[in-house]
């Protein structure tokens, strides 16, 4: 079976409730993936590049975890990338480390699914936010492994136990979709 590495970077982990329950229900169907939460790992913002760059010789799969944050991934998360897909490691010369691995994106957002579309609030569609990420395993050779997007995955009121179980069945989902997606 291939191997998975879920990078999360979610900035606001504590107070992640979304993309916390993705994780684990991951993890649950996953019980081989490996994660590695930047936010926890490196709170002070150094990430080891070597460790990370570590991880991803172990995997077959790399995951990306996060919530759009201004239309893309959130500061820590590019970060993240540019310290640990570097030069001579995923590009470059002598930077073929990564080549054939499958990279996968997979995000939230609070607001709802259909505001990403030609008429929705946000003009765009998600696929239009994802255009940039189609290239980064293209330069680094690696294959686009897809996507996996839910929109409306914020309560407003994070005691209110209603809200909340709709939102963990979506997050279960949505780690679903996540799984079938790389069993591909």
């Amino acid at each position: 079976m291939d191997k998975t590495i879920m990078i999360v970077g979610h900035p606001y982990w504590k107070d992640s409730v979304a993309n916390k329950a993705i994780v684990e229900e991951f993890l649950h169907l996953n019980p081989g993936a490996v994660i590695s939460n930047i936010s926890e790992l490196y709170p002070d913002g150094n990430i080891n590049a070597k460790a990370e760059q570590e991880k991803l010789l172990e995997a077959d799969n790399i995951v990306l975890q996060f919530p759009i944050m201004w239309y893309s991934c959130p500061s820590n998360m590019h970060k993240w990338m540019e310290t640990v897909l570097t030069y001579g490691f995923a590009y470059g010369h002598g930077g073929d480390k990564l080549k054939g691995k499958r990279f996968i994106v997979s995000f939230t957002s609070g607001g709802s699914a259909d505001m990403y579309s030609r008429y929705g609030v946000q003009k765009m569609t998600i696929d239009d936010l994802m255009s940039a990420f189609v290239g980064i395993p293209n330069y680094c050779g690696m294959q686009w492994g897809g996507y996996v997007f839910s929109g409306g995955m914020m309560t407003a009121d994070n005691t209110d136990e209603e809200q909340l179980a709709t939102l963990r069945g979506r997050t279960k989902d949505h780690a679903r979709r996540l799984t079938n997606l790389i069993q591909r």
